[in-house]
């Protein structure tokens, strides 16, 4: 008796092991290239979870700790681009008359040992001019810049008495009359191999605004020599993340007449039927269909349904092109749908079209990003928890916003590698088991309680006998 008693508590341990809860990993990060990850995620990872929001979807570490992670939408992203073009400038000494400004725009600049020298040619008399003098401002030439002006760079060796600047900018037409534009203070600073720079004057300036730019220095100009300046333009780049999208091809579906007719009670109407199942639960928002080199310009249906019992259910009915335009093939634009998780789908053409053509269904959805924080203990594993449960991936999303709600983050891309697991490991797979399946287990599990039953029988007839 104490016999079958341990191999009944051993069976059900056995059967308590094959119900538990396991994680199984799908990607694999080698390397974190920083504490912020971030990694694309496609529609293939819908092909092991079971939830169409991916709750289901942990990070590990090399020891298995949970790490705190999120998946997000990949959004469009604005990137700042900055062009540069270097512009004339020179000093005007202190005393100059405003006429001779016209002058010493056509002036050259030669920076020697720390002693600017400028040299101007007077295009009315051709005579030279050479000035040593303690400067009153700068003069910068814009006339030959044909865009815009954002910001205005200046260059100057590093000093302590040249630390801190303070500018007053003006613009002018005809040298005589100038314009205030902004007032704005200057740093340069170095300690230790460090430096703190800002030497950006913002201008604002349209196409043609001015033609010179006055920069006085009414703080640390005493020992100023510019050694260089540049007009800054930044364009706003805009970068709309890649699609993720797939196609798949179908089967000619053993109904050829349209579902319509058990939607509507109607009459059967013939149709040209292909029925195609996804292997995964990616949420699709633009279908299409491929038709290759088939012409075609008639009516079109579009059905989904999650499982086999559930009737069809129309996504879309109209008109759909697939014509030769010179030597390319045209289409119609893609069919918008909301968020469709489901794996079976029919497509009904016009019967004629029945013998002819190999329709592929195309789906389109936004590609996700998963970011998680990760720690000092790779490779890290993107995985499936085959019984999570929602309440703990919501406390997950909870603690993660906690984490980097405030920071100013920087998320490194990072790649995977494919771990290619056994798709019929997952719990959304396990769901799809044929009747043979079922039924093969169902005599395995009654032959093992007749054995139960016998033994106990047997059991009970040696104790009646002793």
């Amino acid at each position: 008796m104490w016999s079958f008693k341990k191999r009944f508590a051993f069976l059900f341990c056995l059967l308590s092991i094959s119900v538990q809860a396991e994680v199984i990993p799908v990607y694999q990060i080698d390397q974190a290239p920083d504490t912020y990850v971030q990694a694309k995620l496609t529609h293939d990872i819908y092909r092991y979870s079971a939830d169409p929001l991916l709750n289901d979807l942990v990070v590990a570490d090399q020891q298995g700790n949970k790490l705190p992670h999120r998946v997000i939408t990949a959004f469009t992203q604005v990137r700042e681009q900055s062009q540069h073009q270097a512009v004339r400038f020179f000093p005007v000494p202190v005393g100059t008359a405003p006429e001779m400004l016209l002058v010493l725009s056509s002036a050259s600049i030669r920076l020697d040992e720390n002693e600017i020298s400028v040299s101007a040619i007077k295009r009315e008399r051709g005579e030279a001019q050479n000035q040593n003098a303690p400067v009153d401002f700068y003069v910068v030439d814009l006339s030959d810049v044909k865009t815009r002006a954002d910001n205005l760079i200046v260059n100057w060796p590093l000093g302590e008495s040249t630390q801190y600047l303070e500018v007053q900018v003006s613009g002018t037409n005809d040298m005589s009359t100038w314009a205030p534009i902004t007032t704005t203070t200057l740093v340069q600073l170095q300690k230790d191999g460090q430096q703190l720079t800002r030497n950006k004057i913002p201008l604002n300036l349209s196409e043609k605004q001015f033609a010179y730019l006055q920069l006085k220095f009414i703080r640390g100009g005493e020992h100023l020599q510019l050694t260089q300046t540049r007009i800054e333009n930044t364009n706003k780049m805009t970068e709309a993340p890649v699609v993720d999208t797939w196609q798949l091809a179908g089967a000619l579906a053993e109904e050829q007449n349209s579902a319509l007719h058990a939607v509507n009670s109607g009459k059967k109407i013939p149709v040209a039927a292909w029925e195609f199942e996804r292997d995964d639960i990616a949420p699709v928002t633009n279908i299409g269909l491929s038709l290759g080199t088939t012409m075609y310009g008639d009516s079109i249906k579009v059905f989904s349904r999650r499982t086999e019992r559930q009737p069809w259910q129309l996504i879309h009915q109209g008109i759909w092109f697939n014509a030769q335009v010179g030597s390319e093939w045209q289409q119609s634009d893609e069919i918008q749908i909301y968020s469709n998780s489901d794996t079976l789908w029919r497509v009904e053409l016009n019967e004629l079209v029945r013998t002819v053509a190999n329709p592929q269904l195309v789906f389109t959805r936004q590609p996700e990003t998963l970011q998680f924080i990760a720690n000092n203990s790779a490779p890290y594993k993107i995985a499936i928890d085959t019984q999570a449960a929602p309440a703990a991936q919501q406390t997950g999303t909870q603690i993660f916003s906690q984490l980097v709600t405030g920071k100013e983050i920087h998320w490194v891309e990072s790649n995977f590698t494919e771990l290619k697991p056994n798709v019929n490991s997952f719990a959304r797979q396990a769901m799809h088991i044929s009747w043979k399946t079922i039924l093969f287990w169902a005599i395995l599990i009654g032959a093992v309680g007749v054995l139960v039953f016998v033994a106990i029988r047997l059991m009970g007839q040696m104790k009646s006998t002793s």
